[in-house]
């Protein structure tokens, strides 16, 4: 149901969608389903918007999945992913998807996880996550989950409790990219190591364009949500949680932890034509020491863009962006030498998450993922109540949403 078409995902990344390895297949000395260790797996896609087919169509370029089922609300959607996914098949020489396995409805995924598929996509609307994730681990399907986990603090924490019960039986990755990033990587692990000596401040921030509009023009209230989720707070979490959360996620991994409290603010001034989402957030996280990150972001601007996550130590300064060279400067001087450091980072997820497979070493990212989310939300509601929040007493509380939409 993940409504970014390709130049969304390229807008919203500031990133070549160009996947280091193409073809790779990955040989391992066993398969958990008893077969070689390399044939195929077979991959069912639970929302087919531009996400969800590009995710897809990527295990498919880089692994020898098959992808044979899909499932969306909407029909429309559903041929569109199964024509352009029979097109990446094709070039591989796989067999096209059945027209017979394509499940429309809200509760097309129960057809689709019902089904013999190995593992599935979860690009659905984040509010439906952890509903889309209980499901799947229920059915013993291995899942790959793009983020966030969730939209309100009662699923984010769901989430947490569905990983426990998954872990040792499925693999279960969420799609934080970045951290797969080998340029990324180097810069956390040398700040870790005491490359900047004891970090002080952070400087974090993800400013970019706005969406494009997917209403439809006759369509009931509901169907249009489904469309436009990204501009519903219920449905997405708003900016900070559904898009933000990208940067957010890498300050928890640089600094160890998630934040401890917040103070953000933030509103709606320069896109107000659609949907109920923010347009801008500002503030600050306290993490723990005392570490203080200055938080700000935007969905609206023409002209720049840009997301960087920027770490000030008593030895030096950590520089990582989306763009540009990560680097240290300081006492402990380092460059890392690519200018596109995210280049690579889908096709490492991606064979990670397949080889752990393949191999039946299963990973489990619910947790990370859940935090990382957390950390967003604890930003919303400090911004939304305008006021300090506290990590224990967002944990205490039952902040959940409703969404009730029939089509």
């Amino acid at each position: 149901m993940n409504q970014e078409n390709q130049s969304q995902v390229n807008r919203r990344s500031f990133v070549k969608t160009a996947v280091a390895g193409a073809g790779l297949t990955l040989v391992k000395p066993e398969s958990v389903f008893g077969a070689p260790a390399n044939s195929a797996l077979t991959l069912g896609l639970i929302g087919c918007g531009g996400r969800g087919t590009h995710d897809s169509g990527q295990f498919v370029r880089i692994t020898n999945t098959q992808v044979v089922a899909l499932a969306d609300p909407f029909k429309d959607r559903l041929e569109r992913a199964k024509e352009a996914l029979d097109k990446r098949l094709s070039e591989r020489n796989r067999p096209l998807i059945d027209a017979s396995r394509l499940y429309q409805g809200m509760d097309a995924y129960k057809d689709l996880l019902a089904s013999d598929v190995d593992m599935v996509i979860i690009t659905s609307p984040p509010y439906y996550h952890p509903l889309h994730l209980e499901a799947a681990v229920a059915a013993g399907k291995h899942i790959y989950m793009e983020k966030p986990v969730a939209t309100d603090v009662v699923g984010a924490k769901r989430v947490m409790e569905i990983g426990q019960k998954a872990q040792g039986k499925v693999s279960l990755a969420v799609g934080f990219q970045i951290r797969f990033s080998e340029g990324y990587g180097e810069i956390v692990k040398r700040v870790q190591e005491g490359a900047i000596g004891e970090v002080v401040s952070g400087q974090v921030y993800y400013h970019a364009g706005r969406l494009d509009n997917r209403a439809r023009e006759g369509a009931s209230e509901g169907e249009n949500r489904i469309r436009n989720w990204v501009f519903d707070i219920e449905l997405s979490g708003d900016i900070i949680v559904e898009q933000n959360i990208h940067v957010i996620d890498v300050a928890n991994w640089y600094l160890q932890s998630h934040p401890v409290k917040a103070f953000l603010t933030g509103g709606r001034k320069a896109r107000t034509d659609v949907g109920d989402c923010w347009d801008h957030f500002m503030g600050i996280y306290w993490y723990p020491n005392g570490t203080k990150v200055d938080f700000s972001s935007s969905q609206f601007l023409k002209g720049w863009s840009d997301c960087r996550n920027r770490f000030f130590g008593t030895k030096g300064v950590a520089d990582t962006a989306y763009s540009g060279h990560p680097q240290i400067t300081g006492d402990n001087p380092y460059e890392h030498p690519s200018d596109d450091p995210l280049g690579n980072t889908e096709s490492n997820k991606i064979t990670n998450f397949f080889e752990s497979i393949q191999s039946g070493n299963f990973i489990n990212e619910a947790q990370q993922g859940a935090e990382s989310t957390l950390s967003s939300i604890l930003g919303r509601i400090s911004a939304y109540e305008g006021r300090e929040v506290t990590w224990e007493e967002m944990m205490a509380s039952d902040q959940k949403y409703d969404v009730k939409i029939e089509l």
